[in-house]
């Protein structure tokens, strides 16, 4: 089990998850088999969720269903928490050594490592966490964004796609580019564009493809769907059921069924609105959007608002925000929130927002302006915002949360910048890591059939077992409330894309 450095920890004190004692449960297990079926590119959602007599969900299991901007999530890492009830719950920061000399970083898990790179600035080397040395290590062997379906690899470059390093698709015309991609109910959804043809192209085909019959890809077999403008891209996908959703830099929402595409809302370049994150929670998909910094709601059929889902820091101006992050850690839900590096926290038992904290310690926050560094920047011919600091990635990763920052773009630092001279520029592309007891990410194995997990907690350990084989030991909070009822295939990773062949829990 890894050890955290004390000299460079930090506690955060959030809120207190007090609830009445009850006998204590020496060891919990729960076992169930499932059988996912053929790797469609589905989010798999929970396994199990344990509640308290009061309601309260406690325990649970399930897989992630995230897309932060960047990198989709892993859809191989299984995540099982335990929360405490006893103690007021606190979250230990660690900072890890800078990966990249840009000034931004994005963050994601694949393959059993955790991966950084720049987005748009001169250093773009694809690295992975070593933490056993603790440091970053470059990797030049694994094709960035990547995901894994079934027992192979899906990836997609600027003019080809290739299935376990094979190409099944490459684009003839070299004046046409791949843009960003994802694999959803057996179909490969991908941008293709030309903005210097006349008339220009830009569509998002939604092509099928399965990996049992891994075909040559044929965009013209495809649903199209012909986005507004040259510039239109996608910034956030989901899935919800039989639904894709899409979602565009420049306001365009798009939901896909199987058969056609829908237009939820309307791209309008002359007005600010774009979705950044897209997580399945519960039985919806949850999308954080700009220029509010809220969290709206899709249900399958429509988009609605969640008032104050996250609330407004104090101290800050409540205009261009952007909830450009989510993830769930510990059962709870995290957002993180441009332009103050803010992370809040989401206890879905009470459905009420604390605030885990701002992962910069400067410039001291200001409600004159909306940004940080505003009032200085406006000393140059450059944007006003453009040392905002993002929140990029939120990342669940062995019994952690990873947290990427970024300024408004991953540019490098220039030194006429003269108010960032100090070494504050550095912060900017920093990764920090938050960890608490009850969580615990494990990589699984693809098996094309059944496959049983085992999940226990004993004293103050959690462990997690598939077909016999342990994947992964944490370690688990005090537990005093007494476990009333499980419900199987439902929680907060939203509904199983699966089937459960046997399951039972004892304690």
């Amino acid at each position: 089990m890894r050890t955290i450095p004390k000299a460079m920890s930090i506690v955060l004190l959030l809120s207190a998850e007090i609830q009445p004692t009850a006998s204590q449960a020496e060891s919990l297990r729960v076992r169930a088999t499932v059988d996912f079926g053929e790797d469609v590119g589905q989010n798999f959602g929970s396994l199990f969720e344990i509640h308290d007599a009061a309601g309260n969900a406690r325990i649970g299991a399930g897989f992630l269903g995230a897309y932060n901007t960047q990198p989709r999530s892993s859809r191989r890492t299984l995540h099982f928490y335990v929360k405490s009830t006893e103690e007021a719950f606190r979250l230990e920061k660690t900072t890890l050594p800078k990966p990249t000399t840009d000034a931004g970083v994005y963050l994601y898990d694949f393959r059993q490592r955790l991966f950084a790179r720049s987005r748009n600035g001169t250093d773009r080397l694809l690295r992975f966490w070593n933490d056993e040395r603790q440091i970053w290590e470059v990797d030049e062997d694994t094709s960035p964004y990547a995901t894994r379906v079934a027992d192979g690899i899906l990836a997609v470059t600027g003019s080809q796609v290739t299935w376990n390093g094979r190409p099944i698709y490459t684009l003839a015309d070299p004046n046409r580019r791949l843009g960003e991609y994802y694999y959803a109910n057996g179909f490969l959804f991908l941008r293709i564009h030309n903005r210097n043809s006349d008339p220009w192209q830009n569509q998002i085909f939604a092509i099928p493809w399965l990996s049992s019959s891994p075909s040559q890809l044929d965009p013209t077999e495809g649903i199209a769907l012909e986005l507004r403008t040259p510039n239109e891209f996608a910034y956030a996908f989901g899935q919800l059921g039989s639904k894709v959703i899409v979602s565009t830099n420049t306001g365009g929402n798009y939901d896909f069924d199987g058969k056609t595409w829908r237009t939820l809302l309307e791209p309008d370049t002359s007005t600010s609105f774009q979705i950044y994150s897209i997580l399945n929670y519960h039985n919806v998909l949850l999308m954080g959007q700009y220029p509010t910094g809220k969290l709206f709601e899709y249900n399958g059929q429509e988009m609605r608002l969640r008032e104050n889902w996250p609330p407004v820091l104090p101290g800050v101006q409540d205009r261009a925000r952007e909830a450009q992050t989510m993830a769930i850690y510990r059962g709870d839900l995290y957002c993180g929130v441009w332009p103050w590096g803010e992370v809040w926290r989401l206890n879905p038992n009470r459905d009420d927002w604390s605030f885990a904290g701002r992962m910069f310690e400067h410039p001291k926050l200001n409600d004159q302006f909306r940004h940080p560094y505003e009032q200085e920047m406006s000393r140059f011919d450059s944007v006003l915002n453009r040392w905002g600091q993002r929140v990029t990635s939120l990342v669940p990763f062995g019994d952690s949360l990873y947290v990427g920052t970024s300024a408004k773009t991953s540019a490098p630092f220039e030194s006429q910048f003269t108010f960032l001279n100090d070494g504050r520029w550095r912060d900017y592309g920093q990764v920090h890591r938050l960890t608490a007891p009850g969580q615990l990410s494990v990589h699984t194995r693809w098996t094309s059939g059944p496959t049983t997990f085992e999940f226990v907690v004993e004293d103050n350990q959690m462990f997690v077992l598939q077909d016999g084989n342990e994947l992964g030991r944490g370690i688990a909070p005090k537990q005093t409330s007494m476990l009333n009822d499980v419900s199987w295939g439902k929680g907060v990773f939203g509904r199983l894309r699966g089937k459960l062949t046997s399951r039972n829990w004892n304690r």
